[in-house]
Parts: C-alpha cells; sequence; structure tokens
C-alpha cells in the first residue's frame, strides 16, 4: 500500500473535503479509525491525519479507504459526495451507461482520470499475478 518513491504518487488537493469524507463514510460503515488504518498499514493516530485533512490525501489511500469501505472511490473525492454508492452499483457515480463522464472542472477530470489509470494499473498486476500461479 505504501510507496517510498513518492514522485509515483498522485496528491489530492482538497484534503479537508476528502478527510470529511473519508470519515463520513466510515461512520456510515459502522468501522473503526483503527480498523481502516490497520487495513491501510497506518497507525491510527496517522490514519486520523488523513480524515482532519492534516496529511496529503494520495490516490492509494482513498483507493485502499474505498477498498475496505466498500464505497465508490470517486464517490469520497467528491465536493458533495452525496450517498453510499457500493463498488458494484455505480448508480450515483458521474460515468453514465454510454460511456461519459460528467465532471465540475478540470481539477475533477484530472482526478478521475488519475484514479482510473490507477485502477487498470492494478487489475494489470492482477492479473499478471494470476497468470504466475496459473503456470
Amino acid at each position: 500500500m505504501t510507496e517510498s518513491n513518492e514522485e509515483n504518487q498522485f496528491t489530492v488537493l482538497e484534503n479537508k473535503t476528502i478527510g470529511r469524507n473519508l470519515a463520513r463514510f466510515r461512520k456510515f460503515r459502522e468501522k473503526k479509525a483503527l480498523e481502516v488504518a490497520e487495513h491501510l498499514g497506518l497507525s491510527e493516530a496517522a490514519y486520523t491525519k488523513y480524515e482532519r485533512g492534516e496529511s496529503k490525501i494520495t490516490i492509494e489511500i482513498i483507493q485502499g479507504v474505498a477498498e475496505f469501505l466498500k464505497v465508490d472511490p470517486l464517490q469520497l473525492v467528491a465536493a458533495n459526495s452525496g450517498h453510499v454508492v457500493e463498488n458494484n452499483t455505480m448508480t450515483n457515480s458521474p460515468f453514465a451507461l454510454d460511456g461519459t463522464v460528467t465532471t465540475i472542472n478540470e481539477e475533477q477530470t484530472a482526478l478521475i482520470t488519475k484514479l482510473v489509470e490507477n485502477v487498470i494499473a492494478m487489475n494489470e498486476k492482477i492479473m499478471k499475478l494470476l497468470e504466475r500461479e496459473e503456470s
């Protein structure tokens, strides 16, 4: 989860908003900060700094929290995140059924693009690992 090369990490600019979303979705899922922190490989103190917007929030953190809480990662980065969206249902997602994407501004577009690129890269790594196990 953590990566020592900080050049490869994409930093999210809206730390306070995203931090509030992290806390809200965690509480909605009735999880403790310690549980999320352990999933991410962090101390509880380090994780709660993300929730308070005191630490720079990276795509890796967003992906890890979304995975643990089973929410759409885009909901964690949205200014008005609305309702919880399960990973397997994209009902409130900015992605339409025809494949178009609706965004508020260029920063959000760049963030969504980077998030999608990271998901694709992660899926490619998983496929390679699965292929190695089969051989």
